[in-house]
């Protein structure tokens, strides 16, 4: 069995987008998968199996020291890969070469992924782009096809209709406001007869404490109270999703999830958006806070 190891400096939503390449990879080949990414604050909520699909057989965490990226190289050759696959975000020549080098240490017999054509976002998303280091040639309809995952057939953790809001994120340097927020979910709840399922980490805990207020009967605050499988399922049954630029948005896409995607302006336009024909996207120019809820609010009605 051929031993392959990637690389992508990884949250959840970062991990989601290279789940097509992987596949891609893994494709009509016994391959044994390596994903290597540097620990930050959520590495061990990575998951090697969605639903019933195995994408990743071994997670390698390392801190980005440089006494751990030297022990990392030891430890790396030992293990005698086959093949490497650069999954990384293009962000700069600088950082591409270094890595080169770095991952040429390994003494790998074949490595992928580097020094590629970067393209404009505006006609290929990032999840795109690193496919196409797979394979130059790969559609739009395969990306999508390589992107959805076979359902697990399990029932509902909560068994009410309900919408799912994601409050956080950690790209965006802006979020959409709390005001924003509570109007909306005035709006929603004055107008249908679902609950509202607040989703999201710890850092999100007192914001979705405050929103929960508006109506704590039909508000359902489960930020930090979740782990990756249960936030799989409760996405995966809700009646539709309302998120920032986060990695709920990329979990939505593996179901086809009907979804409102709210992104600030300071990343390229198109660079994260979702292989997701279900997904909207709301990008201002004037920035996040410039969406305005009654909008967002009369897309859902049509929508949903």
């Amino acid at each position: 069995m051929k031993k392959i190891l990637c690389y992508k400096n990884s949250k959840l939503g970062d991990y989601l987008i290279t789940l097509p390449s992987i596949r891609l990879i893994k494709k009509n080949n016994d391959y044994k998968i390596y994903y290597l990414t540097v620990k930050n604050k959520f590495y061990n909520n990575l998951p090697k199996t969605l639903e019933k699909t195995k994408i990743v057989d071994e997670f390698i965490y390392f801190n980005n020291t440089f006494l751990d990226k030297l022990r990392l190289i030891f430890f790396l050759r030992k293990k005698k890969f086959d093949e490497f696959y650069y999954l990384q975000e293009k962000s700069n020549l600088f950082r591409e070469v270094r890595d080169y080098i770095f991952f040429n240490f390994l003494k790998i017999k074949k490595i992928n992924g580097f020094f590629s054509k970067k393209d404009d976002y505006l006609n290929k998303s990032e999840t795109k782009q690193i496919a196409e280091r797979i394979n130059s040639n790969i559609r739009n309809k395969d990306i999508e096809e390589l992107g959805n995952i076979k359902k697990l057939i399990n029932k509902p953790i909560h068994n009410k209709n309900y919408i799912t809001i994601s409050i956080g994120g950690f790209s965006q340097p802006t979020l959409w406001n709390l005001n924003n927020w509570s109007i909306l979910i005035k709006l929603i709840l004055n107008r249908f007869n679902y609950k509202i399922i607040i989703i999201g980490t710890k850092y999100d805990k007192k914001k979705a404490n405050f929103l929960s207020r508006l109506n704590n009967k039909k508000i359902i605050n489960l930020c930090d109270k979740t782990n990756i499988k249960d936030l799989i399922n409760i996405i995966k049954f809700s009646k539709y999703h309302i998120t920032n630029d986060n990695g709920s948005m990329h979990i939505a896409t593996l179901f086809k999830k009907k979804t409102i995607c709210l992104f600030n302006n300071h990343d390229p336009i198109g660079k994260w958006y979702p292989v997701n024909n279900k997904a909207i996207i709301l990008r201002p120019k004037d920035g996040v806070n410039s969406i305005n809820s009654y909008k967002v609010f009369n897309i859902l009605i049509k929508t949903i």
